[in-house]
């Protein structure tokens, strides 16, 4: 009986997986992790003051009608 001989060794499909894992996990982990995020935090304070500050009006009058 003729085996199946696999072109691609089992090392080679080993070191694949083990790097697209490294990959993955840098991508999903440590990059967003290193981010500066303050800058972001800043954007987003600033936009949450501002629509504070144009939704308080419109609060006051349907409080007073």
């Amino acid at each position: 009986m003729n085996r199946y001989q696999p072109t691609m060794p089992r090392a080679a499909f080993g070191f694949t997986a083990v790097a697209m894992t490294v990959l993955t996990i840098a991508l999903t982990v440590v990059v967003p992790a290193t981010m500066n995020v303050s800058a972001q935090q800043e954007r987003l304070l600033a936009l949450s003051n501002g629509a504070t500050t144009h939704a308080s009006p419109l609060a006051h009058v349907d409080a007073a009608s």
